[in-house]
This record gives structure tokens, sequence and C-alpha cells, in this order.
């Protein structure tokens, strides 16, 4: 049966501390220019990509199992063929390093913050409770790496026009001890005015989460997507060109 997940993703409580190290990273995310609305923020909306061209360094912050660690590094590497970037695995204790994982969580919580949002990060800027013996091991790696090279979630692209049926959504969540402003946030809130969809909505895209037809209105489901898409690719090279 194809299930629902849910990343329990925010985005930056300061909107102010977010622009500033997302635009001194990349000076390339300035906010959105020439859009109507504004998201209810003093700062319109703008991008969290990293610098192409650079390597992020990637560390764990808990006593995480060698294996883990390599095969966790291993799925995150699905993104590179598609991205001017590097990765690099570093030592535990190299509190410089950009992305920052905590693995000692549970297999239904997992989410990272959004790209250059893990430099306000001291702590852990993306959680993985899900290991390699897991089904959903690899693309729930792959999604959460997604965040945290600055995808948001693809079900929630402007013009993805999903029929929910939102009160069995909202129950179909609260069954499984997820509140309504984390539905909200993360599966039914639409993203207004976004600089970051440079490409068109994508139901094949590795940042949507299944859709089940019995949460909709009328022949409406999307299924497990456990690969990068080509639009995802072509994304991935928008924001991080090689030329």
């Amino acid at each position: 049966m194809t299930e629902l997940m849910i990343c329990h993703c925010r985005h930056h409580p300061d909107s102010h501390l977010s622009h500033a190290a997302a635009v001194r990273e990349n000076p390339a995310n300035a906010a959105s220019k020439g859009q109507g609305n504004r998201r209810k923020r003093s700062i319109g909306y703008f991008d969290k990509f990293w610098s192409p061209g650079r390597t992020l360094r990637i560390t764990f912050v808990n006593d995480a199992e060698e294996s883990l660690k390599q095969a966790i590094f291993a799925a995150a590497c699905k993104w590179l063929p598609y991205v001017n970037l590097s990765f690099e695995l570093v030592a535990d204790d190299d509190d410089d390093s950009e992305i920052k994982i905590y693995t000692g969580g549970t297999p239904e919580l997992n989410y990272s913050v959004y790209g250059t949002d893990a430099l306000t990060s001291a702590g852990a800027s993306m959680v993985l409770g899900v290991t390699p013996d897991m089904e959903s091991f690899e693309r729930t790696v792959i999604h959460e790496f997604g965040h945290a090279l600055g995808a948001e979630h693809e079900h929630q692209h402007p013009d993805a026009n999903i029929p929910w049926d939102i009160p069995k959504v909202y129950e179909h969540y609260a069954s499984k001890g997820i509140d309504k402003a984390t539905v909200d946030e993360n599966v039914l809130a639409r993203i207004e005015n976004s600089s970051l969809r440079k490409v068109p909505y994508d139901r094949h895209s590795i940042m949507h989460y299944p859709v089940l037809q019995a949460l909709t209105q009328g022949d409406w489901e999307v299924g497990i997507n456990s690969q990068i898409s080509e639009k995802d690719k072509a994304f991935m090279r928008l924001a991080y060109p090689h030329d």
C-alpha cells in the first residue's frame, strides 16, 4: 500500500537571519523581485542555494555506526551528477561542517533545514531516523538532501492543484500523532511567488510526497517516487550551474 510520508521541515523562524546567511553564502539568493504578494514575513521570498562550485562538508553529531554514515553519504551523492557541488564526509568533531546529521531518532522522524539555513544552526541541520535495512532508506535520504540543497516539497508547488480532501488529510495524520500545524506547513500549504520553482510542477519528483486516492476528491493520486526525476535534475542544474 502506498503510504503517506512526512518530514518535519520548518522554515527558519528569523527571516532576517536566514536571508543574511543565504545572501552572504550566495549573492544570487536575493529576495524575489517584482512579485506582488509576500509571505507573512518582512522579507520577500528568497532562495537558499549554496554557492556553486563549493564543497559541502558532512558530519554526524552523534556516535553513528560507520556503515550507516557511509550508506547515508552514498545516497546523498546521488545528487552530485546534477549539481556543481562536492560532498566531503568529515570527522564527527568538525564543528565547521555545513551539514550536521543526527541519526539517533525514530524511523518516522526525518527532516532537514532548507539549504543555507544550515549555516545558522548550531546543532544538527538534518535528522535521519531511517536505516539501510528499511525499504524507504535511500529515497528518504535523497529527499532530505534535496531540502539540504534548497529544494522545497514538490506537492506544494504553486501549480500542483492537488484536490485534497482536507478533513480526511487531517484525520489521517492525526491518527499518526502528527499535528495540524505540521500538516499545514508540510502537506497542504502551497508555496506562493517562489523563485525556487524554475521548472514546471512534477508529479514524479523525489521531493513529492505520495498522495493517497482516499485523501483526495475525485480520481487523483501519486505513488511513491523513489528516484531523482528528470525535472529534479533540470532544477538542480539551474540552481547549481557549471557555467
